[in-house]
């Protein structure tokens, strides 16, 4: 028993393993999803290189990350505020004078 408490001994001793008991119920979790991950990459990494039936031995590519400035057919995103492209290479300003009726 500690020198400075306020609780009986049982007490701080039933206190100290519930706070044990919501620790575990917090790091668990998370300790089995970074275990899960972990397993998960080893899979795919040794399935990757199994030599009879793995994806480099069946000649295919190593699957690749989303691209942020390609999209999956190959043209080039782009980014602004406008919210669509910019599909005739003009500016801005020269896409608004067309669409109201300027030039």
């Amino acid at each position: 028993m500690a020198w400075y408490t306020l609780l009986p001994q049982e007490a701080e001793t039933w206190v100290v393993r519930i706070f044990f008991f919501l620790g575990l119920m917090t790091i668990i979790p998370w300790a089995a999803l970074l275990l899960f991950d972990l397993t998960l990459y080893l899979w795919r990494m040794l399935a990757w290189n199994f030599p009879v039936i793995g994806g480099r031995a069946r000649g295919r590519r190593r699957p690749r990350a989303p691209s942020l400035s390609e999209r999956p057919d190959g043209q080039r995103r782009t980014f602004g505020l406008m919210g669509h492209d910019n599909t005739y290479g003009d500016s801005a300003g020269e896409l608004r004078k067309r669409t109201k009726g300027g030039e």
